[in-house]
């Protein structure tokens, strides 16, 4: 892997320089910087990571793609097939509410979403995560509870 090649994947999985300095090599944003311009090797171990983050956005993608497949040709064919939702998290703090999330997974996740948004029939709602408490209720939380939400956040009626 080339520089070039490490600052596209980087920007595609939505990092900033500090945020893969950080979370994916374990180094300043100069030695990632370096990394890019091609003034130094890229290390095995960080371009494994960034291959594995790559691999786990194609999946999340596919899986996801499925799903919403399956969502709609389980729909009766006289239903209006309204876009599905998806949960958009504008921080960190909202990603890391669910205790099984990995702090890393949240710039990929927003990738997968953005990919979807374009080539998918479905809606983006931010994470408000006092109206969803409120909505949760004494639920137990999960990604399908939050998907729920979504759904019913987009098709609130509008005032």
């Amino acid at each position: 892997m080339n520089g070039v090649t490490l600052k596209a994947i980087r920007s595609l999985l939505h990092f900033s320089q500090h945020e893969a300095a950080e979370l994916i090599g374990g180094v300043t944003q100069r030695n990632w910087s370096n990394w890019e311009a091609g003034a130094q090797k890229i290390p095995q171990d960080v371009i494994s990571m960034i291959n594995y983050l790559m691999a786990c956005r194609k999946k999340a993608i596919a899986e996801t793609q499925a799903a919403i497949k399956t969502y709609y040709q389980q729909m009766p064919a006289d239903v209006s097939k309204k876009p599905i939702a998806l949960v958009w998290y504008d921080n960190f703090e909202d990603w890391c509410t669910l205790p099984y999330r990995e702090s890393i997974m949240w710039r990929p996740q927003q990738s997968v979403l953005a990919h979807l948004i374009s080539v998918e029939n479905c809606n983006i709602v931010q994470f408000d995560a006092v109206a969803y408490e409120n909505w949760l209720g004494r639920r137990t939380d999960s990604d399908s509870m939050r998907n729920q939400w979504a759904t019913e956040q987009v098709h609130l009626p509008q005032n």
